[in-house]
Order: structure tokens, then C-alpha cells, then sequence
């Protein structure tokens, strides 16, 4: 499982690394650098481009995917192949505690491959999520939230033109959400265990180490209803300590609008292909660079905001010319 099949002709885009041919075709929309980056580089040698441009340990390790023939395992001297260490016939969670101090540099070396986190199919269905789901399920709660916590906000406050506290009162928790998207990413997503505590590795991979090791899974870019949901009501029992009591509701329907907009601009900016000097071609490449070079920087999804104010923004280089995905 998880070596890509060799295509028919029609579905070849071959690059030659240290001498062996890759068929990257499935890639293409999904190298950060664009098509029109690579497409001049069809059978050609690419080692010398890859070392001038500094790609990335991640970009080196996720070639390996690729190689014609099968899985190249790294028997030229280069990195590790930690696929090694697991199987992937078999559901991953059960799997992950057992890498230890090794599941660091595990989980950050991306393969391009669709991953069963649990052997039960029930579990199993219940974490793969089609980003639709989100907006179905969240949009209908929102609203209901939106017009309860008016008609609750005029019975304790006793104001008959509820509208302008309304909007104010979700405004301000679209823009708490955003406090709490990149707080969440950066000190809970992307917490290190230190390999001695199994719970620790298997809490880490379930929330977001598996997005970071299958990053093309499409099944796994939106959070699935249940943990969301067990989520938004640890938030509000937080929220309860500050926020008055006659608006609290409108501000959890503003922060759930936060994070329904937050998933989908995250689906959008692994699977879109935003045009030139928009907000989302800057979003888009920034991520892409959390995810193959900064693992350490760059936790802002849906804004790059509180990366600048917290010292945790990643410098994005000048381009010779625009990525078109």
C-alpha cells in the first residue's frame, strides 16, 4: 500500500534524480511550486535545480514516492527511509506510539499516500470528513445560535434594537477565532512529545500530526464534526470566565463562523489554485511552506496576523515569476 501505480503514457511526468527516473504526474497540482515551475523539467536531470533552488529535507524525502518502479528507499546513501518503521497495511494509530523518540522526524517527513488511522470501520468513518460536511453541519448550528443569543441578549439587557449588539457581539468572535486558530496550531497542533509518553504521540497524531504525513489526503483537511464539536465546548466553558453572559452565545456563533470559514479556506489552500498577487495565492504559498520547509513557524491559516505579532511569520522570498497551480 501506498507506492503509486505506474500510469498509462497519458498520465507520465518523469524527472530524473541522482540518475533514476520519478513519475511525478500525480504531484504536479500539488508541488507548492506550481506547474509552470516544473513543467520545463520533463525528463530532464533535476538534482542540480532542486540543490540551487534549497529544497527543502521534506521535498527530497517526499520524491521518494515517486521513483518508477516503486518506493525509493534511500539505498544511495541519502536520508533514512522511515516508512521502515511502520506498515501501512495496517491502521496507523496503533502504530505511531511504538516510533518513540523517532516519531518526531517521522511525522514531519510527508508521503504522498492515503492513511487508515483505525482498524474499526466505524471509528474509521467517523475521522474521514469531505469538506461539505463542515459548512452542513456548522452553518444550520450557527444560525440557530444567532437567533437564540439575540432573543437571550434583549431578555437580559432589555433592549429592543438588538441588531448592532448582534453583529458587533459575532464580529468579536470571528476575531477571538482567529486568536484561538493560531494558538491551538502553534502550542497544542504542533507540540513535540518527547517519545517517552505513548498518550502524548497518539493525542499528537490523531489532532495533527497525520495531516503533516499525509498532507494530499483530502479526507483528512477539514476536522471532523465530533472532536470539533468536543472542541468549540471546552472553548465556550473558557469563555464563560470573561465573556458577559448576555452575549456569549453570539460570540460562540462568531467563533464557530471563524472556524467554518478557517477549515474551508484550509481545504481551499491545499486544493485551490488562487490567481497571481490575490490573498489567497499569498496564503497558499505560505502554508505550503509551513508544511515542507517551516514546521516551526508560519501556524496562521485563514491570516498571517498574529504570526507577526507572536515572532513566529515565515519570510517569504521573491519569485522570478508567479506560481500558477
Amino acid at each position: 500500500m501506498g507506492n503509486p501505480s505506474e500510469m498509462d503514457e497519458s498520465k507520465q511526468f518523469r524527472v530524473n534524480h541522482g540518475g533514476d527516473f520519478y513519475n511525478i504526474y500525480d504531484f504536479l497540482n500539488n508541488h507548492p511550486g506550481g506547474t509552470n515551475y516544473v513543467k520545463p523539467f520533463q525528463d530532464r536531470e533535476i538534482t542540480q535545480r532542486m540543490q540551487n533552488t534549497q529544497h527543502s529535507k521534506a521535498a527530497y524525502y517526499l520524491l521518494r514516492e515517486y521513483k518508477s518502479g516503486g518506493r525509493d528507499t534511500g539505498d544511495k546513501g541519502e536520508q533514512e527511509d522511515l516508512e521502515a518503521l511502520v506498515d501501512w497495511d495496517k491502521p496507523m494509530l496503533s502504530q505511531v506510539a511504538g516510533l518513540g523518540a523517532r516519531y518526531n522526524e517521522w511525522v514531519v517527513s510527508p508521503v504522498d499516500r492515503q492513511l487508515r488511522l483505525f482498524g474499526n470501520p466505524i471509528l474509521e468513518s467517523l475521522t474521514i470528513t469531505p469538506w461539505y460536511v463542515v459548512p452542513l453541519v456548522w452553518v444550520p448550528v450557527i444560525v440557530y445560535f444567532i437567533i437564540y443569543g439575540a432573543r437571550k441578549y434583549v431578555q437580559l439587557t432589555e433592549d429592543t434594537s438588538p441588531v448592532l449588539p448582534t453583529v458587533l457581539s459575532v464580529i468579536s468572535g470571528i476575531v477571538l477565532w482567529t486568536l484561538i486558530e493560531y494558538s491551538l496550531h502553534r502550542w497544542v497542533f504542533h507540540m513535540e512529545p518527547s517519545g517517552k509518553s505513548k498518550a502524548m504521540i497518539y493525542v499528537h497524531f490523531a489532532i495533527h500530526g497525520l495531516h503533516h504525513k499525509v498532507p494530499f489526503d483530502p479526507r483528512r483537511l477539514v476536522f471532523p464534526p465530533f472532536p470539533a464539536a468536543v472542541i468549540a465546548y471546552v472553548l465556550y466553558q473558557i469563555c464563560t470566565l470573561f465573556v458577559p453572559e448576555s452575549i456569549i452565545v453570539l460570540v460562540v456563533a462568531g467563533g464557530l463562523t471563524g472556524y467554518v470559514i478557517y477549515d474551508m479556506i484550509h481545504f481551499y489552500l491545499h486544493y485551490g489554485a488562487p490567481k497571481e498577487d490575490s490573498y489567497f495565492y499569498h496564503l497558499k504559498r505560505y502554508h505550503n511552506q509551513h508544511h515542507f520547509a517551516h514546521h516551526d513557524s508560519g501556524f496562521g491559516i485563514s491570516s498571517v496576523f498574529w504570526d507577526k505579532i507572536f515572532g513566529s511569520a515565515i519570510k517569504m522570498r521573491k519569485l522570478a515569476m508567479a506560481i500558477k497551480w
